[in-house]
């Protein structure tokens, strides 16, 4: 064996000239629209879901006001007593007479028909009523005392004018008709009376004293005036008593104070309970409509007399009140922020004119309490001042005046009586005015919980889901309106058409506004249907199947059909970032938990540097690591117009939506970077767990072009590996014919050791053997005059084995060598035309 080998190790080498890429550090990455799409959402959130704090404390506190203050059951429970009581009462009227056959009717308020039977039931029905029992006189249901004189009727007249008929029928028909014109002209008795020669002011417009009254009302100057007292007067003959207001009742009726000239006639009646603090103002008016009906109607306004019953009720509105102040100022900072004009700041926004409405209103509403508590105070001053009836009084001799001073007394009592009269005329103007200014105040506290309930969805705009509702609405408002026009027009001819079709002779139909609510109630299954198909059986089955096909099945089910449709698209384009409302809260305890740890441990830290590092608080306080200084805002309006994905045209185009963001990005942009780890873990928390439903085009193509060149670059890594690998198996193929040669040439010069003691037999047998391992060496070498020498000492048995193991081994091997190196002398082993995956097997 010569000193030089060219025969090279067929170990594996490492792959020492492939090219990996590096790893890549652990960094949170996402995209620009989830980034996006999240300060939106984060921005909306922070703006919109902070009025909710306030918003609840607003309408919290005006329910407790309002149900502190409206005393809604005590109320109710008044209004219900006094009303069934009124319904209640029946009397016996009648009819005809004639003939010694009495026809009597059982008549209520609400089936008075005729002018006869309103005198009736006020007579003796209304004025008993109000009158009391004789053991309890002017006391109604045990503690409601009615306020004297007693009950007021007021009536309004029209003119008469020529009744628009015929001439040829003016002859027999010569009453007149009544006019729209309100007449103050006398009347009845009193028609020719002038000055003192008046007897009853019942039939002079005015009632002889002046009242102020409200605007809206019809001036009391040009209304006629009349009383029905409840006092009681005794029968000297009998001994029994007789109701006044009754004999007065039939005292007008007989006068015909009310005739056909009378439009209505009001009754109304006072009464105050002391034990609940409440007036209760009922008004009986009947309307004597064209045609001779009688439309009677009933109202109940009970009124209470507390404002304020208890420190909690003055407590709770000295809280709204202080809500209301703040949200002045809050909406005072938020127009100073905006820019712009004046407009544009005091009246730029919406929500501005709602906080605007709120604050104007909220303060109306509780300024109202101060002025009711006034009214209510001079109310009752003013009933405090009532002289005592003339019913009530005593006289102090038992001798009639003389006739002299008969004059004079009867004088007295007329021009007392009219005082009377008048005062209680003006009283109930003045209950009646606080009564219209709390119905107003009421319907402006229902407004009020309408502009609350907008300030909710104000706040309800920072949630992403129930902000997609809002959205859907008002997207398809523009698609609903085009169908209410259609739906609109055929609901109009259906209203038409049941007015004309059923309206002479059913009631609900009788006019255009009840045919409208009788069209409606068909809607809820509240129609009469089988009345009318009684009327007109064709055409009711045309009317409903028109009615069905187009209020139920194209008005309802189209506009389902229209938000789902609208609701499907909002939900597409409002982004990934899509949390729920739980979420929200959860993130926004923890962001306030954040923010306030962070300055617990600014002010700890603070503390530590200025206190004796050797006293107690020094060493009480914790040792905190060091962090960066956080910002105290975020701009959410410049990082989303930093990060938007719109190209408006002007500036540079920005990067697609799909191009990385990492948290590097926000400290780029002056975040710092506890807070810019905060947003990209709060980013990825929302926007990660609503995949994309759709895939943009160019963001296809441009991940298909980013994939194509990721594989590109690894066929080249790996073509450069399949290059290396193969340029080394080719050294080790041009080292194996050397190799062989090499063993051939050894094999040659191994020859059989002498036996001393002599081999064992099958050792012996096999050496003998013709042809015994010279052959396969070749006749050459098994004749060469080199010789392997294993010494004239004796050796031992193993190392003969050894000897023909090793020669059976080159004989094995020497022709699977020459078959290898004969295949691959005829391989093509350029690696440029395909990519060879060959497994060497080691030997």
């Amino acid at each position: 064996m010569g000193d030089q080998d060219d025969v090279v190790d067929l170990k594996e080498r490492s792959n020492a000239g492939i090219v990996r890429g590096m790893p890549l550090p652990e960094e949170q990455v996402l995209s620009r629209q989830q980034v996006y799409d999240f300060l939106v959402s984060e921005r909306d959130r922070v703006r919109f879901c902070s009025t909710l704090n306030l918003t609840l404390a607003l309408w919290f506190l005006f329910a407790l006001s309002a149900w502190n203050h409206g005393n809604v059951e005590q109320v109710n429970r008044m209004h219900n007593l006094m009303r069934g009581a009124v319904e209640g009462i029946e009397v016996q009227h009648t009819v005809s007479a004639d003939g010694g056959q009495q026809v009597n009717k059982r008549i209520s308020v609400r089936n008075v028909s005729v002018m006869d039977e309103a005198w009736t039931w006020l007579a003796d029905a209304f004025v008993p009523f109000a009158a009391g029992k004789d053991e309890h006189p002017g006391v109604v249901r045990t503690f409601n005392h009615v306020i004297r004189p007693g009950i007021q009727l007021r009536q309004k007249r029209v003119a008469g004018v020529d009744c628009p008929i015929s001439p040829e029928l003016k002859g027999y028909f010569r009453d007149q008709c009544r006019s729209d014109t309100m007449t103050a002209a006398r009347f009845g008795p009193e028609l020719y009376s002038s000055g003192d020669n008046i007897s009853d002011n019942a039939f002079v417009s005015g009632g002889g004293f002046q009242v102020a009254a409200m605007a809206w009302n019809d001036n009391p100057q040009d209304l006629f005036f009349a009383f029905l007292r409840i006092g009681r007067i005794e029968n000297e003959t009998t001994g029994f008593t007789t109701i006044e207001g009754i004999e007065r009742a039939l005292e007008l009726w007989q006068l015909s104070w009310m005739d056909t000239a009378t439009e209505y006639v009001k009754a109304s009646v006072t009464l105050f309970n002391p034990e609940v603090k409440v007036y209760t103002h009922i008004t009986v008016k009947f309307t004597f409509v064209t045609g001779g009906k009688v439309l009677p109607e009933i109202e109940v306004r009970p009124l209470p007399t507390v404002v304020w019953k208890t420190g909690f009720d003055t407590f709770v509105d000295v809280c709204l009140v202080f809500c209301i102040i703040f949200l002045f100022f809050l909406n005072l900072q938020e127009v100073a922020d905006r820019k712009g004009g004046i407009g544009n700041k005091c009246c730029g926004d919406f929500w501005v004119l709602v906080d605007w409405a709120i604050i104007l209103v909220g303060a109306g509403l509780m300024g109202f309490y101060l002025v009711y508590d006034l009214a209510i105070a001079a109310l009752d001053d003013h009933m405090g001042k009532l002289p005592m009836a003339l019913s009530e009084v005593e006289l102090t001799t038992t001798e009639p005046p003389p006739p002299v001073l008969q004059a004079s007394f009867d004088l007295l009592a007329r021009n007392e009586a009219i005082a009377e009269e008048g005062w209680q005329a003006q009283f109930q103007e003045d209950l009646e005015l606080i009564i219209a200014v709390k119905i107003y105040h009421r319907l402006a506290s229902f407004w009020y919980v309408a502009l609350i309930l907008l300030r909710f969805f104000r706040g309800f705009s920072g949630q992403p889901r129930i902000a997609s509702i809002g959205r859907t609405v008002g997207q398809a408002a523009s698609d609903i309106s085009h169908l209410f026009m259609i739906v609109g027009i055929a609901y109009s001819n259906l209203v038409i058409g049941g007015f004309i079709l059923f309206g002479a002779e059913r009631e609900e139909w009788s006019t255009i506004e009840k045919s409208m609510m009788a069209t409606i109630s068909f809607l809820y299954g509240a129609g009469d249907l089988p009345a009318m198909y009684k009327i007109a059986p064709i055409s009711t089955g045309i009317w409903g199947v028109v009615y069905a096909i187009c209020i139920i099945i194209l008005g309802m089910s189209m506009i389902t059909a229209i938000l789902l449709d609208h609701h499907r698209e909002v939900r597409r384009n409002g982004g990934r970032a899509q949390p729920s409302l739980p979420w929200q809260v959860w993130t926004g305890i923890e962001d306030t938990i954040w923010k306030r740890s962070y300055d617990a441990r600014v002010v700890l830290r603070f503390i530590k540097s200025r206190v004796n590092p050797e006293g107690k608080i020094y060493k009480m306080i914790p040792k905190f690591k060091p962090e960066t200084k956080r910002i105290s805002h975020i701009n959410y309006d410049r990082l989303i117009k930093i990060f938007t994905v719109e190209d408006d045209g002007v500036a540079p185009p920005p990067p697609p939506p799909w191009a990385p963001v990492t948290k590097d990005s926000f400290i780029d942009e002056g975040i710092d970077a506890a807070t810019a780890a905060r947003l990209m873990a709060k980013c990825k928390a929302t926007t990660t767990s609503t995949p994309q439903d759709e895939m943009p085009v160019m963001r296809l193509f441009e991940e298909f072009q980013t994939s194509m060149g990721d594989s590109s670059l690894l066929m080249n890594i790996t073509g450069e590996e399949l290059k290396n690998w193969i340029a080394e198996r080719r050294v080790d193929m041009n080292n194996m014919e050397p190799r062989q040669i090499k063993l051939e040439r050894l094999s040659h010069d191994i020859a059989p050791a002498e036996i001393v003691h002599g081999p064992p037999l099958e050792t012996q047998q096999m050496l003998e053997a013709p042809g015994g391992g010279n052959q396969a060496l070749g006749d050459d070498q098994a004749q060469g005059n080199t010789s392997l020498a294993l010494g004239d000492a004796p050796q031992s048995n193993m190392l003969q084995i050894e000897l023909m193991e090793a020669r059976r081994i080159v004989l094995r091997i020497s022709p699977v060598l020459t078959l290898r190196h004969n295949l691959l002398a005829g391989v093509d082993l350029d690696p440029r035309g395909i990519q060879l995956n060959l497994a060497w097997t080691k030997t």
